[in-house]
């Protein structure tokens, strides 16, 4: 298994109304980072912790090992943190700061 990250884009869950974590919003991003043996067993990890945490998943973009992530000039900072949370923590994903937006482009 290696760590994997990706950006993820979430909303919250319409059927929960008694919690805003985003104050507001219409959703966040954050970076993310787990443990899996592929791509796609990444995706799954990532879209079952969003939705135990009353998320719903919109989208998630670049996708790749976290190794090759930190290799290149100007990652993000928190990933190093991140990266020491998953070996830490190997059945969780790990979410980064939560950057809300305030509109929804869709509308």
């Amino acid at each position: 298994m290696d760590i994997w990250t990706g950006l993820a884009c979430v909303k919250l869950n319409p059927e929960i109304k008694d919690v805003d974590p985003f104050d507001g919003g219409r959703g966040a991003w954050s970076n993310v980072v787990a443990w899996a043996d592929s791509q796609t067993e990444f995706e799954k990890r990532v879209r079952r912790h969003a939705e135990g945490m009353g998320y719903i998943l919109i989208e998630l973009d670049g996708i790749q090992l976290l190794e090759t992530r930190m290799s290149r000039e100007g990652y993000p900072e928190e990933l190093i943190e991140m990266q020491q949370a998953a070996t830490r923590q190997p059945e969780d994903s790990i979410w980064g700061t939560l950057h809300i937006w305030e509109r929804d482009e869709s509308n």
